[in-house]
Parts: structure tokens; sequence; C-alpha cells
């Protein structure tokens, strides 16, 4: 395996910036940072997108989220948050004094890979289409649009879809959820949803090795960069 790191350098009291591709990502990989609200709702699994780490108090930065909560018997986010180890799901946020506190518990990779209309792809946010209310979702494949707010108040939109034949196709995974997790990974085929759209591509992704050492490289700062060559 060869990847590369790009270093910056960057001024004091500055946050370093880092990119990542979600189709590099193992399948049902853990996801402990953040994505840039613009990413989330705007780019695929293929494209790079900014990330950055928590806060102290567990919440995502500014113009940030971690995911969308996994939203019990649908396909939604490509990311998605909220998993305890029961197999339950919630998510909390709250501000104290100034203090903003955030519990997303486990957030995941979920790749499905849809092809959605007009020869695009799926986005983050498991939407098809960058314009709410007015999807590119394949036809039978059926959707609801939502928006939400993050601690800070910065909106972001995630869809829900499942097949619209899926009363007679059936549910896929299994009723038990406290099968969904396990060695740290979310067992995407094991989530009970009603039948996921057709067309997907969400893949197996990189190894685990790739997801915990290739992905994420830093960007460059305002003093120069360089490459540091890693060969493992």
């Amino acid at each position: 395996m060869r990847f590369s790191i790009l270093v910056g350098l960057l001024t004091a009291g500055s946050a370093a910036a880092a990119t990542m591709k979600f189709a590099d990502e193992e399948q049902g990989a853990a996801f402990n940072k953040c994505i840039k609200i613009t990413d989330f709702n705007s780019k695929t699994l293929d494209d790079e997108v900014e990330v950055a780490d928590r806060e102290e108090g567990g919440c995502c930065p500014d113009g940030f989220v971690p995911g969308a909560k996994y939203y019990t018997s649908y396909q939604g986010a490509q990311v998605v948050c909220g998993f305890k180890e029961d197999g339950t799901t919630a998510m909390s946020t709250g501000s104290s004094n100034g203090a903003k506190t955030c519990t997303y518990n486990s957030c995941y990779v979920q790749k499905q890979g849809l092809a959605c209309k007009e020869d695009t792809k799926q986005l983050l946010n498991g939407c098809c289409g960058a314009t709410a209310k007015a999807r590119t979702f394949k036809d039978g494949c059926m959707n609801y649009d939502y928006t939400l707010k993050t601690v800070y108040g910065n909106p972001y939109e995630y869809c829900l879809s499942y097949d619209k034949d899926y009363g007679t196709k059936g549910w896929a995974g299994t009723a038990e959820t406290t099968d969904d997790q396990k060695d740290g990974k979310l067992v995407v085929e094991n989530l009970y949803t009603y039948t996921p759209c057709e067309g997907g591509a969400g893949g197996g992704g990189g190894s685990a090795s790739d997801t915990t050492s290739g992905a994420v490289r830093v960007a460059a700062g305002v003093f120069g960069t360089f490459m540091i060559g890693i060969l493992a």
C-alpha cells in the first residue's frame, strides 16, 4: 500500500484543514470526525470533502456535521450516527453558559452509491440531487426529504429512500439490533430496513488499513507545503 500525507505549516491559532474521500473507506467503517456541511449536502462518495476534528464537548465545529442520525427502517445518509452499544440509536446536543456539548454516539460509513437521474450519483446526505424538494431519485425509488440543525444552528439536509415495491420484495437485514455492530464497525447488511432502492453500488471499499491510515490527508497551510511519502 502506498499513500501520501500532505503537511501544511499553519499560522498560530488556525486549525488544520483536512480532506478525505469516502469511496476510499471500508464499508461500515467507524467515523469520528466531522464533515463540512456544504460538502455533506453536495458531494458524492467519490469526491474529496473537508473534514475536521470534534470539539472538546464532543460537538462538530460551526459549519460541520458528524453525519445524519440513522433513521430506523430506512436507507438514509451515507454517514450515519447515533448507534449505541445495544443497537438503539440516539443523538443529543445542548448548550449551557456558552459551552456546547454533543453526544453523537457511534458514527459509521454506510455506502449505498445509488445511481440518480441524469447520470448523477447519490450525495453523502443520502439525497439524489442537491435541491431540496426537487430530488432526482430514479423512478421506483421512493424518498423523503428532511432538514435539521446542528448545535450551532447550521441547517443540513438528508434524505431517506426505499423501493416502492418493498411490500412484495420484503425487508432487508435482520430484526435483531444487537448484530448491527461488530468489532467497531457497522454490519450494513444486518440493518433491518425496507427494501433498498435498486442500482446501489456501495461496495466494500478499502481495507481496514486503508481506512485507518491513508484516507485523511492534512491540507496545505499558508507557509507552503511538503510531501511525505510513506510505504507500508
